[in-house]
This record gives structure tokens, sequence and C-alpha cells, in this order.
């Protein structure tokens, strides 16, 4: 059972990936998209992690999965499962818009989506999972992103077989 917390297009992907994996039995939507696909989904969906009902449902997991979250996750939920962050240009770039400080250097692009557990201080904790290419000179982040998507689909599957399943690549 998964609790999922995401935005944008990257949000969708994970959303769509942990719904064909396992169920979702929650859904903090921070983008309409999100938002959308998850009443299209009929998962309980909500604003903010820190509703109570939020809350109440990941009782009921066995992993929060954040894909481009907007929060950061209290102790008091890190403590009480695996909670599982995806996050595009990890290595290089860790906190807010690694894509747009990406594009201030000089390609070709080492890129990568990695999945690493949340800890109490942000982007720090151990990777579960990560996949890289390089890219050659784009001029826009959302042709980074077209680049990434197929790799997002790459980590969250492998990240929920190892986390669910305690299965390897």
């Amino acid at each position: 059972m998964i609790a999922f917390m995401g935005g944008n297009h990257a949000g969708v992907i994970g959303l769509l990936m942990s719904k064909a994996y396992d169920d979702v039995l929650a859904c903090v939507a921070y983008t309409e998209d999100v938002k959308e696909l998850s009443l299209a989904l009929r998962i309980p969906t909500y604003t903010t992690i820190k509703d109570p009902a939020f809350v109440n449902a990941l009782n009921g997991a066995d992993i929060l999965l954040s894909v481009h979250g907007r929060e950061i996750v209290p102790l008091s939920i890190l403590n009480t499962r695996p909670c599982i962050n995806v996050h595009p240009c990890f290595f290089r770039f860790k906190g807010g818009d690694p894509i747009g400080r990406l594009l201030k250097t000089e390609p070709p692009y080492l890129v990568d989506v990695t999945a690493h557990r949340m800890t109490e201080i942000v982007d720090t904790g151990d990777v579960v999972y990560s996949s890289e290419k390089i890219i050659d000179a784009v001029s826009s982040v959302q042709e980074i992103y077209n680049h990434l998507y197929p790799m997002y689909v790459e980590t969250i599957m492998n990240t929920l077989k190892i986390q669910l399943r305690g299965e390897n690549k």
C-alpha cells in the first residue's frame, strides 16, 4: 500500500506508476494535474501532508512516495515507515530547481533520477535506486524533462520493487 505526494508532470508519472504497482491509499496533490488524476483514479486527495485525514490514511501505507513533493515530511511520519523522495539531478543539485541550475552549466549534461530515503535533513538520505544518462545540448527545462520522464518510470518501478518486495533490479 502506497501513500503518495507529488506535483507537475513527474508527479503524474509517479502517481500512475504507483497505482500500476499497488493500491494508493491517499494522495497529496500539489498541482492541478496530479489532483485531477488522483480524483479520476478515486484516490482520496489532499492538499497538504498536515491534513489529519491524510495522516490517518498513512496508517495503512507501507511506504510514502514523493515525486516533486513540496513539503518537508515531519519526523512523526518519517519514523513510521519508509519515506522515499524521487529527485532529478540528485547527485549534483540537491534542493530546489535542479534542472534550472543544470541549464546554467555547460553541456553535455550528466543527469539522473534518483530515489532516496527521506531523513530529517532534506536530500541527504541513502540512495535506493538511480538511473542516469548523458544528454547533449538542450535549451529548455522541458527538453531536459522529456529525457528524464522515462528515467522517472524506471526509477519509480525499481524503487517500489525494492521497497515493497525486497527485489533488486
